[in-house]
């Protein structure tokens, strides 16, 4: 069983989709979790559900991401 270096980490919707994109006011989600944003920071994915509760009125939370390889 190989240890995990670092956490990554996804925002999953309340409409059980993943956030993929935020760019010049147009969001992209996904219902794959393969197209969606991985962080490898807890504090940006933090201030991205944030920001897309202020300007997206998006209900997100921040998801643990286990990448399959």
């Amino acid at each position: 069983m190989a240890l995990i270096d670092y956490m990554s980490y996804v925002l999953f919707t309340s409409k059980e989709q993943y956030f993929v994109e935020y760019l010049l006011e147009q969001l992209i989600l996904s219902n794959s979790i393969s197209e969606a944003m991985v962080f490898d920071d807890m504090e940006l994915a933090l201030r991205f559900k944030k920001m897309l509760g202020e300007k997206c009125y998006l209900d997100c939370s921040v998801n643990t991401y286990i990448p399959s390889d």
